[in-house]
């Protein structure tokens, strides 16, 4: 399919005002004035821009995508008691339809918010999974089974079937990650059996795309007591740091959280390029605090942000996560002069494509893979335009999402997922959910 996005703001290195984005198959081969490109690409489908910002899809780099079916399950808990005593049973009843509707609904969601590429931790069966709904949805994604200190065998063999199957799938829409849950939860000689696992697989399908591993580190204030009490370790210097030690870190590692960091952990971090995820909206609900996002990224490290699971956020909306951490930075410091609009932007996009391994995408530019969303400013919030990045984050909303592109294809239209029944598609939803509660009422 050859498209061309003509006529609207388009926020590329440079922004133009009356521009357009030529398309071929899947990739972006032309930006500039809308007179210059609908002479050089008339026979190109035209999707008509006009009064609609043009902006690269966002790029959300941690959730857990199929717990939008616990949205609202478990609320104004602490992180431990709402996984002990409510997460983790409640997870235990998951059947692989559950985790196929509910990972089907997170892209739906996603897309018409506006983000394109997701970086997804949970968990997969050949019956039913997340990357079975991603690829019907037609969302961009990175997805890993989540494994713990017990299924660390049973993990590591079903992410390298994932891999084998699904790795570069659909033109590279698809990509598997490694993914053991977490310090706390899963021991030291299983961090390194999932880096070695890592290094195997990207040296088996690593030409189809980056393999990352993909992790939760210093989400809590008390990780490090915890890490140590559970499998009797040396943490002094920090979480990250004990982490080093154990030979596990790499620029193709992503964090997520990074809020209770040391002074070593930073630095450590910055020596191995290691890509932090921050995710304020799940943190600030859970009570856990806020990541330093302003040292992180004066340290040189390349931030990019998530929302976590719908199910501790409670949507998967990175208009509010860009907004909130924007705002969380300026209040805290006291510095209105911190993050500017067109840094949070990238934090969103660019930064976050770079994170999951993609050099490619995150961007309006030629070459770059063809993921573009059209947000309609005709709209009286988004009136006048006078900074086209401080609309983006101060300002947009992600209702105002009206077109996406995915890959080169048209996946909504008209604030429409193509080709979906989104009517029938809900009640398929609460049927789940009735079916989960009487499950977890038995267990």
């Amino acid at each position: 399919m050859n498209l061309l996005v003509d006529g609207g703001i388009v926020v590329s290195d440079k922004v133009i005002f009356d521009g357009a984005v030529a398309v071929e198959g899947n990739r972006i081969v032309a930006v500039g004035d809308s007179s210059e490109l609908r002479k050089r690409f008339q026979g190109f489908e035209r999707i008509n821009a006009r009064g609609c910002a043009v902006i690269p899809g966002l790029v959300n780099t941690h959730t857990h995508a199929a717990m939008t079916i616990f949205r609202g399950y478990a609320e104004d808990l602490p992180l431990f008691d709402w996984l002990n005593k409510r997460i983790w049973p409640a997870e235990s009843t998951l059947t692989p339809k559950d985790i196929e509707v509910g990972a089907q609904l997170a892209a739906y969601e996603s897309l018409l918010f506006g983000a394109t590429t997701l970086n997804s931790m949970y968990f997969y069966s050949e019956d039913g999974s997340e990357l079975h709904a991603f690829e019907k949805a037609g969302i961009r994604a990175t997805v890993g089974h989540g494994f713990f200190e017990k299924t660390v065998e049973s993990g590591l063999k079903i992410t390298e079937e994932m891999a084998r199957k699904w790795h570069g799938r659909d033109n590279g829409r698809l990509r598997v990650s490694v993914c053991p849950h977490a310090p706390y939860s899963t021991g030291p000689v299983s961090y390194k059996m999932a880096f070695e696992l890592q290094k195997k697989l990207n040296s088996l399908y690593g030409e189809r795309g980056k393999i990352i591993l993909h992790t939760h580190v210093a989400e809590s204030r008390e990780e490090a007591s915890v890490v140590k009490e559970a499998f009797n370790v040396d943490v002094s210097g920090g979480v990250v740091v004990y982490l080093s030690r154990l030979g596990v870190l790499s620029r193709d590692l992503v964090m997520a959280h990074t809020i209770h960091l040391t002074e070593e952990d930073v630095r450590v971090m910055k020596a191995f390029d290691v890509k932090p995820s921050l995710n304020p909206v799940s943190n600030l609900k859970l009570g856990m605090g806020v990541a330093d996002i302003i040292k992180l990224i004066k340290d040189g490290l390349t931030v990019s942000l998530g929302t976590d699971g719908p199910a501790s956020n409670n949507t998967l909306d990175m208009f509010e996560t860009m907004k909130i951490v924007t705002l969380l930075v300026k209040g805290l410091h006291g510095d209105p002069t911190l993050l500017p609009s067109r840094e949070a932007f990238k934090l969103a996009t660019e930064y976050g494509a770079k994170a999951l391994g993609y050099d490619d995408l995150g961007a309006i530019r030629p070459g770059y893979l063809a993921d573009i969303v059209l947000l309609d400013l005709k709209v009286p919030h988004a009136r006048p335009v006078h900074d086209i990045f401080a609309h983006l984050i101060y300002s947009a909303r992600a209702s105002d999402v009206r077109t996406v592109i995915v890959n080169g294809k048209i996946v909504v239209e008209d604030r429409k997922i193509v080709g979906v029944d989104m009517e029938s598609f809900l009640e398929e939803v609460e049927r789940v959910k009735e079916s989960l509660v009487s499950r977890i009422r038995v267990s």
